[in-house]
């Protein structure tokens, strides 16, 4: 049946309303207020139930699992625009912090595709590509997976949207529960520093509504309401860079058969070429980051939400084995990082801005942001802004690593077991630029910390 503009209401409607329940069943559930868990999730829980893949009850269209591959164009294409740029005061100190977040980055890519080739691909006929999986979720998240859904589909591989998003789900989940596994362990070892118990979350946070007396401008009009509306001025903005992108790729690819660049990628140059004109034209004061921060914010939930929704439960059931190992490993993994890296990578506050860190590994920042927020209620220990900072340093790596070995592993024959042994290599080459420069000092606390 062909696609129209009614379906695309009607779509949109219903992963709206299911955001909608997924928002009320948070402030009403204390199992998804313990979780933590984003409504957009749990909406996308009940569209997995009600939706193609369960009862078939609510009407989606057949182009319900093609929606994410355009809204992480939009994610990246906002990543950049109206973001300042950091200074050389902004770097200081950040180097234990940037081997945290960079190191796991490239040990899950490397680790991952090493626990498939050699151990996974002995019991079950898998994908060469199997091995990504862990990264994509754990690190990565839904965005990830869908980036590179769309990519694998391309490509002929049309289950990894499925796998990636199983991994983005159990990892942002998992990393909530394990993480305050961690916290209510490291309390009791009195290794944090602003609080003896687990900090009690306001109320805002824990059940996602905000009190009227609490509640803060989500960001700044720029453009007078006599003219155009300052929202349709930024989504014009958002929605033309991640075009550009779309168009950039589309054209690379009329011109170079073998060569086919995701859409997201270029989404997210168009995005610095935007800036890069903003400043030129010093039109900044006109562009809110706050207002394409609720842009992008908004793209990412209704990715979660759908991305969830579409899931293909005969391709998990098939790759349940597997998939199980896969994600404890990674648990294991993430777990060892926290205790034998974070641990001996922070001057100070290691537990604080360790657990950030985890959580962020295990899902998204925000997952990260709300475990920090349990031990530094008042963000004291400086690990967000650090976060960020790395997250922006490392950005090439981590595009790097979510483009090239999939366009790699195309190729077959020893090129997985090759893509494999560059990350490793890469891996190793961090971690002694790390141990040289003192970034991380194992088994040796830094600062005044003691152990």
């Amino acid at each position: 049946m062909e696609f129209t503009l009614w379906d695309l209401l009607q779509d949109t409607a219903l992963l709206g309303l299911l955001m909608i329940l997924g928002q009320f069943l948070r402030a009403k559930v204390k199992l998804f207020q313990s979780l933590l868990m984003p409504a957009s999730l749990i909406g996308g829980f009940i569209g997995l139930a009600l939706g193609p893949s369960g009862f078939n009850i609510l009407p989606f269209s057949d182009q319900l699992s093609k929606y994410s591959g355009v809204l992480i164009a939009i994610v990246f294409a906002c990543t950049p625009i109206g973001d300042d740029s950091f200074t050389k005061e902004d770097l200081k100190g950040v180097g234990g912090f940037f081997y945290q977040n960079t190191g796991i980055l490239m040990l899950q890519y490397a680790a991952g595709m090493a626990l498939a080739l050699g151990v996974l691909n002995k019991f079950w006929d898998l994908h060469d590509s199997f091995g990504l999986v862990l990264a994509t979720g754990f690190y990565g998240g839904h965005g990830t997976a869908a980036a590179l859904g769309a990519m694998y589909k391309d490509m002929g591989y049309p289950e990894f949207l499925d796998l990636g998003n199983t991994s983005a789900t159990v990892g942002l989940v998992g990393g909530i529960v394990v993480g305050m596994i961690l916290i209510n362990w490291g309390t009791r070892k009195k290794y944090t520093n602003f609080v003896d118990s687990p900090k009690e979350l306001p109320d805002e946070i824990k059940r996602g509504v905000i009190p009227r007396d609490k509640q803060k401008s989500s960001g700044n009009l720029t453009i007078s309401n006599m003219s155009l509306d300052s929202l349709v001025f930024h989504l014009s903005i958002a929605l033309f860079a991640a075009y550009l992108g779309r168009v950039a790729s589309n054209f690379i690819q009329s011109k170079i058969d073998w060569l086919s660049i995701p859409v997201f990628v270029l989404a997210l140059a168009a995005g610095y070429l935007v800036q890069g004109f903003i400043k030129i034209t010093n039109t900044q004061e006109y562009v809110d980051r706050a207002t394409m921060q609720r842009i992008s914010g908004s793209s990412t939930d209704l990715l979660v939400v759908s991305a969830v929704s579409s899931l293909n439960l005969g391709v998990i059931k098939s790759n349940l084995a597997p998939l199980t190992i896969t994600f404890i490993f990674g648990f294991v993994l993430n777990i060892l990082w926290f205790l034998w890296v974070s641990k001996y990578s922070s001057s100070k506050n290691w537990f604080e801005r360790g657990i950030l860190n985890f959580g962020r590994s295990n899902g998204v920042v925000a997952t990260g942001v709300l475990l920090n927020r349990v031990v530094d209620p008042d963000q004291k220990s400086r690990g967000l802004e650090d976060t960020g900072l790395t997250d922006l340093l490392n950005r090439p790596i981590a595009i790097a690593l979510q483009v090239l070995p999939p366009l790699f592993i195309s190729f077959g024959g020893k090129y997985p077991l090759y893509t494999t042994l560059v990350m490793w290599a890469g891996f190793i080459v961090l971690t002694v630029i790390a141990l040289v420069l003192k970034w991380w000092t194992p088994g040796k606390m830094q600062g005044n910390q003691h152990k």
